[in-house]
């Protein structure tokens, strides 16, 4: 009986803690769920940008707190330990001297990282951990891979013709897709603290790469252009539209005293020059992940272009790959969505992702595959 009572309680905090994906910045987003003598009396999630924790959020709606003495508390992430930016959740559960706490998993950071549990341990309360713990890691597996790999999880979006093209030989490439996919991949940018792209992308294509769906705006991911030189105009879309979302470039060290590079950090006091090692006069993609997370950036999105999505594949650095494929054929002479990779045995493919989910929107086909 007290299984499934935990599950059930557990199964709300998961279902809490997805609500908050992409608005947490490099923070989890986790549920909470407080209950005693088998009723909720509260509930709390991680709040937008990280603060407060789910577990204070929960505790602060109480406003006696003496009836959360002896409750049990369900959560989906164990408990901080450490201080940062707010006091530990660990300390507040014992200060509010709870009797039990139900958690899904324990937390990657290796600031936390069990001491949590031990905290609580030691004050007398009693610890489960374990119900839900691969839901819960799926649902915040942005901020595992960050923690554990340190470096962002990076998500490859590919939108195409039925036969494999971005756009036709002359560069044509709106509208490929159906409105209601262009809303789906607006949607992913919302979820993502960062897009990236090549250089041609943003010459070539132009975009803004905002989130343009109403309500959703202010979710818009920080803009990020590999490119091996800065030679733009900037009155380029992405320069000028919404230009209060930070812009990073990520460039060669050659760039340095490159006369445009103070009139891009002038374009906004958050914009980023980031110097990037090279390999074969291509920039190293490893080095280019590792400068990302070192500046906390979890997750990245990339739209592109070719040689991006060329580059990323090549390197095994995509977690999960989302391809909208389009009802219409452009022919052998459109531009590929991946170029070549230099394939010559079957043995050789690149085969490491798995489908996931798929559904039709109009005439186009929504994959998403997760590497294994």
């Amino acid at each position: 009986m007290t299984q499934r009572i935990d599950e059930k309680f557990i199964n709300l905090a998961l279902n809490l803690s997805r609500k908050n994906i992409g608005k947490t910045n490099e923070n989890p987003s986790v549920g909470c769920v407080i209950v005693k003598n088998n009723t909720i009396i509260s509930t709390g999630i991680t709040a937008k940008n990280g603060r407060p924790h789910a577990e204070i959020e929960a505790i602060n709606k109480v406003a006696d707190k003496k009836n959360l003495e002896g409750a049990t508390l369900y959560v989906s992430l164990e408990p901080c330990s450490h201080f940062g930016k707010t006091p530990p959740c660990a300390e507040e559960i014992v200060k509010n001297k709870f009797s039990r706490v139900v958690i899904c998993t324990i937390d990657p950071d290796l600031r936390v990282k069990g001491n949590g549990v031990e905290i609580l341990q030691k004050s007398g309360i009693k610890v489960e951990v374990g119900i839900g713990e691969k839901e819960a890691q799926n649902i915040n597996r942005v901020f595992f891979k960050s923690k554990i790999e340190n470096k962002p999880f990076v998500t490859l979006k590919i939108a195409t013709s039925l036969d494999g093209k971005i756009a036709t030989k002359n560069f044509q490439s709106k509208w490929i897709t159906s409105e209601n996919s262009r809303k789906f991949g607006n949607f992913l940018r919302s979820k993502n603290q960062a897009i990236l792209v090549g250089a041609n992308t943003v010459r070539i294509d132009n975009p803004s790469l905002d989130c343009r769906i109403l309500g959703l705006e202010e979710y818009s991911p920080t803009k990020i252009i590999i490119c091996k030189n800065l030679d733009f105009t900037f009155d380029e879309n992405i320069f000028t539209k919404n230009p209060q979302i930070a812009t990073i470039i990520l460039c060669p060290a050659s760039q340095k005293n490159h006369p445009n590079l103070s009139k891009f950090l002038q374009k906004n006091s958050q914009n980023l020059a980031i110097f990037c090692e090279t390999i074969d006069n291509k920039i190293d993609l490893e080095n280019v992940l590792k400068k990302l997370h070192e500046i906390g950036i979890n997750s990245v999105l990339i739209e592109g272009g070719s040689s991006i999505i060329t580059q990323f594949l090549q390197k095994n650095l995509v977690d999960e790959l989302i391809w909208i494929q389009a009802g219409i054929i452009i022919g052998n002479d459109g531009l590929e969505a991946v170029g070549k990779l230099g394939i010559t045995d079957l043995n050789h493919v690149i085969k490491n992702f798995q489908l996931q989910k798929f559904w039709q929107s109009e005439n186009d086909l929504i994959r998403v595959f997760k590497k294994i």
